[in-house]
């Protein structure tokens, strides 16, 4: 059976690994992606079995989201986790067919504020007020809220790294930034993981967003065919159930 290999950083190029491995990055996104060996992540428990089932070389590398994208650009790897329809497009890339994850603009602030999400307006009123909007750099968060990041991007703090969210959260726990944009699942996985318990939910933005499995054009699509059929399976089976179940979420798919 053919494991997969989780690395925490890499520094050599993909290129040297074995050419039939299916080399796939992330950053750490948890509960999809975590840094935890026992407990590494929704997404990693999936793809193994998966790579498992199907017999297939599957090796894995926690990278900053935006090293991921550019190294998949130019071919030294084979695919992302957790990509929007617009990053798909952005980088011309091949999607899973299934959903991989999903997303929603959710905001969050720190208890002693009183400002709550009503509208993109009032969220520009508040950040010309002087207050910092926390994002992370490379999210695509709809028009809305990337038209914001660009007119008043000396208000916009975009954080980076490989665990991107757990640094705008302790940012936001610190009054450094004053409202922080991400998806409201993964927000509340890392509160009470880190014990943040000074933040609170105050609103959300937009419709749901799928989340894809983002694969270079050469990867060959009966490949891409094997690992949706491989969640289509899990899913059907109970064996995706019981993941997140282990890692209390629910299915991402829309019902």
């Amino acid at each position: 059976m053919f494991k997969l290999v989780i690395f925490s950083f890499i520094l050599f190029p993909f290129k040297l690994l074995a050419s039939d491995t299916l080399n796939i990055a992330s950053d750490i996104w948890c509960p999809y992606v975590c840094d935890n060996k026992d407990n590494p992540g929704i997404l990693i428990e999936v793809i193994n079995l998966i790579a498992e089932e199907e017999q297939l070389k599957i090796s894995f590398t926690v990278l900053p989201f935006i090293r991921s994208l550019k190294l998949l650009e130019v071919k030294e790897l084979d695919a992302v986790l957790a990509l929007t329809p617009m990053h798909i497009d952005k980088f011309n890339l091949k999607p899973s067919q299934q959903y991989f994850g999903g997303w929603q603009n959710d905001f969050y602030v720190h208890n002693s504020s009183n400002w709550t999400f009503t509208s993109i307006d009032d969220l520009k009123l508040h950040l010309g007020q002087g207050n910092t909007l926390g994002l992370i750099k490379g999210y695509e968060y709809g028009e809305e809220i990337d038209n914001l990041k660009h007119s008043l991007n000396s208000k916009v703090y975009l954080a980076t790294g490989t665990s991107p969210l757990s640094t705008a959260l302790h940012m936001l726990d610190k009054q450094r930034i004053a409202v922080l944009v991400d998806s409201r699942f993964n927000v509340e996985y890392e509160i009470k993981k880190e014990k943040l318990f000074n933040l609170k939910y105050v609103g959300s933005e937009g419709d749901f967003i799928p989340l894809y499995i983002g694969y270079h054009r050469s990867v060959n699509k009966e490949t891409i065919k094997k690992i949706d059929l491989g969640l289509m399976k899990m899913r059907k089976s109970g064996q995706l159930r019981s993941i997140l179940d282990k890692y209390g979420a629910p299915d991402w798919l829309p019902r």
